[in-house]
């Protein structure tokens, strides 16, 4: 997966040796615990000592792990999430799992170094520390093992991802983000608010890398413009042009033919794009 951002970030991203680190910490812990099935972050929890509870915190965080005393607790913010059991929660207590079992996160929080890893878990966040926890809890939730067995001889399309997401009980970001990494197609998510990209990630065989407008706003003649600009709402499939999205096209290829499925949010737009 190659991932954008729409303002610098220097180091924050994470290098494929921290990706493949993480991939093998988190897909062991899942199948340690969950050979089959779902992963649920409470049991784990509970195997590893660590308390939990569910509360209501206004707009303080999603998720929050401290250490006292050695002992470690993890709160989950229901005002944000909803409720315990919902797709963000889920993700978000597998984030606090990522503090917790990757090691220097885990001592700098036993050792005082570090405070209470107080966390918005919408995957913008600019730390290091947080990106590392996000994409723990991808290949917690998302085992490279079991994606590649549901996606064997598996045409692409929206609802892949929709049945993927359903099966493992994690949000439709995290779900098209992990294929962007472990699916068995090239696509490109465009994560969007008010009309501004905020990133963007694609499969390492996408065709295309760079957005049209220098990822500054989303581009007019496309599914998601159509919502920003004119008020247009498809909730199915549409057919784009790579002269639509991408900048760098060859003339021969502008009417190079995508397919476009958008997801609405309140104020934003995941948009899962992939070639026809």
């Amino acid at each position: 997966m190659m991932i954008e951002s729409s303002q610098k970030t220097n180091n924050n991203f994470l290098t494929n040796s921290d990706k493949l680190i993480l991939s093998e910490l988190a897909e062991g812990i899942a199948n340690y615990y969950f050979y089959n099935g779902a992963v649920n972050p409470e049991v784990i929890a509970s195997e590893n000592n660590i308390s939990y509870s569910y509360g209501n915190y206004k707009d303080s965080f999603d998720g929050m792990i401290e250490c006292f005393n050695k002992d470690f607790h993890i709160y989950i913010n229901i005002d944000r999430l909803e409720h315990a059991y919902t797709e963000r929660a889920r993700f978000t207590f597998a984030h606090e799992l990522g503090h917790f079992f990757i090691d220097e996160q885990r001592n700098a929080l036993l050792l005082g170094l570090s405070p209470s890893h107080s966390c918005f878990t919408d995957f913008s966040s600019k730390n290091y520390a947080e990106r590392q926890a996000d994409y723990f809890a991808s290949c917690l939730l998302l085992p490279q093992n079991k994606i590649e067995t549901d996606c064997l001889k598996r045409k692409f399309s929206f609802q892949l991802i929709s049945e993927l997401s359903k099966k493992y009980q994690v949000s439709l970001t995290a779900t098209a983000i992990r294929f962007t990494i472990i699916g068995n197609y090239p696509i490109m998510v465009v994560y969007s608010v008010g009309g501004k990209i905020s990133w963007y990630c694609y499969s390492k065989d996408f065709p295309y890398w760079s957005l049209r407008h220098g990822k500054i706003k989303i581009p007019e003649n496309t599914v998601a413009g159509d919502y920003f600009y004119n008020q247009v709402t498809s909730k199915s499939t549409q057919e784009v042009f790579a002269s639509d999205w991408f900048d760098n096209v060859f003339e021969s290829h502008t009417r190079r033919k995508f397919n476009e499925h958008c997801v609405f949010g309140t104020k934003s737009i995941l948009s899962i794009i992939w070639e026809g």
